[in-house]
């Protein structure tokens, strides 16, 4: 019976290793691939049902006059980079916070929580805001501002809405950060920004300027 040197049968070991390894990371990259696929498909129907809405809904901030011109809103392509973890901070003491609107008026909001989150190797955090006396109970608002608004996005910041309730973790999609209606109508009243969200970072991500 011959028998296999040692040497030879290391070698055999690692060359069988170093497959498998090779094996998982092309299974992982072509999942990856897949699931980011998805992701867009879905952020674009997500986007198409947007334009549906904009173009036809009687509840559109685009009036007849202004539908009869109007054109798809404009977003950054889909990246996952802003797709991000965050922690929940609560708030013990959730006072009452008056915030200014685009036309001039105010507009109250009850704190409820910190988001902490990381991005570019820096952690950031969002004020987020219950609406009061709009009946939503588990909507949680926040407006946030970049250092792309005024620029490539609307100057008065943008909103993203998180659905949850006792959560300890969420999950922040600035892909889905849309513009507030007065972006495209005047009329409408909108709150701007708490000076807590307004972040030193650019947000690639989501709606641009219409």
């Amino acid at each position: 019976m011959n028998k296999i040197n040692p040497r030879t049968r290391l070698i055999k070991v690692l060359l069988i290793s170093a497959g498998v390894v090779l094996a998982f990371m092309y299974y992982f990259r072509n999942q990856s691939q897949a699931d980011e696929k998805k992701y867009k498909e879905i952020i674009a129907e997500k986007r198409a049902e947007t334009d549906q809405f904009m173009r036809n809904s009687e509840s559109s901030p685009f009036v007849d006059s202004l539908k009869n011109s109007y054109h798809p809103l404009n977003y950054f392509t889909p990246n996952l980079k802003f797709r991000v973890q965050a922690l929940i901070i609560p708030i013990e003491v959730r006072d009452q916070l008056i915030i200014p609107t685009s036309d001039g008026k105010k507009q109250r909001y009850q704190k409820f929580a910190y988001a902490e989150f990381k991005l570019d190797g820096q952690r950031h955090r969002l004020l987020l805001l219950k609406p009061i006396g709009l009946g939503q109970k588990d909507v949680i608002f926040t407006a946030f501002a970049d250092a792309t608004s005024g620029e490539s996005t609307y100057g008065g910041g943008r909103y993203l809405d998180l659905a949850f309730k006792n959560a300890k973790q969420i999950t922040i999609d600035f892909n889905l950060a849309y513009n507030p209606f007065c972006a495209y109508n005047p009329t409408f009243s909108c709150p701007l920004p708490p000076k807590e969200n307004i972040l030193p970072i650019p947000i690639l991500a989501g709606e641009k300027n219409y």
